[in-house]
């Protein structure tokens, strides 16, 4: 079972989108401790794995638009799997980024209200976002999670994996030999231009998170990349910071 479109550039080269292969995890990750990203939750459809999401308050998960596109009936599953039954919840809506494209690459990002609100925990908590107009810089080490293929198209597990990742310039990510100009202000890139690690298929949704200040904050949702772990092929994001007013006007509005 494949969700992954393919989309050819200028260039007659072909993105795709990290969208998911059921059951997998990150490549060159690390099986994650029970609790390590309380704000991590996985998004199933038809009983199965779809794409990953972040809890934000204790009403709404932010995810890629590109993963609840057309997909009504989705429930979230929290601490997943974990030693504690932690119900499946509902979701009441979901709001697609009004600019969102299906077969674009910009604004890639939702909203999903729950019927109920969540319960904190410790082991289930939400992410801070970051605030406006904050900045993180170039090389600064975040952490990706979810339970993306383990290579290209490969096999995963069902436990959470996570991988450590510098944030890379739109510069960098902009050259001829990486992304070759279509990296947007609405999108930041993070991984190693050498390869070996990144979000693959099946982590699309999940958090781009950095710790500031003993303050874990979202930064960007997984949205694209061509391959998985490929040399010069990072992970490419939705930018939360270019989205923070858009957020902020949804979950006002829909209370």
């Amino acid at each position: 079972k494949y969700f992954r479109p393919l989309f050819f550039l200028k260039d007659d080269h072909f993105l795709n989108y990290k969208l998911p292969k059921f059951s997998a995890r990150i490549v060159g990750g690390n099986l994650s401790v029970e609790g390590q990203f309380p704000w991590q939750v996985s998004l199933h459809f038809q009983n199965e794995h779809l794409c990953g999401g972040s809890i934000i308050s204790s009403r709404w998960i932010l995810t890629a638009a590109h993963c609840v596109y057309g997909h009504m009936e989705i429930i979230i599953i929290c601490c997943f799997p974990c030693r504690f039954a932690y119900p499946s919840l509902a979701v009441e809506k979901i709001i697609y980024h009004s600019r969102y494209r299906p077969k674009g690459l910009d604004h890639d990002i939702a909203l999903m209200k729950l019927v109920e609100p969540l319960s904190f925990n410790g082991f289930v908590e939400p992410i801070c976002l970051p605030n406006f107009g904050e900045e993180f810089e170039d090389g600064k080490m975040c952490w990706i999670s979810g339970w993306g293929a383990t290579d290209d198209g490969g096999e995963g597990s069902v436990s959470l994996h996570s991988a450590r990742v510098p944030l890379i310039s739109t510069k960098a990510c902009s050259q001829p030999e990486v992304y070759q100009g279509y990296i947007s202000p609405g999108m930041i890139c993070a991984g190693y231009l050498d390869g070996g690690t990144d979000s693959c298929q099946g982590d699309s949704g999940g958090p781009l998170a950095c710790e500031d200040s003993f303050t874990w904050k979202l930064v960007g949702a997984t949205s694209w990349g061509q391959g998985c772990a490929e040399k010069n092929k990072p992970g490419v994001y939705t930018r939360i910071t270019q989205s923070l007013s858009w957020i902020h006007l949804q979950m006002e509005v829909s209370i």
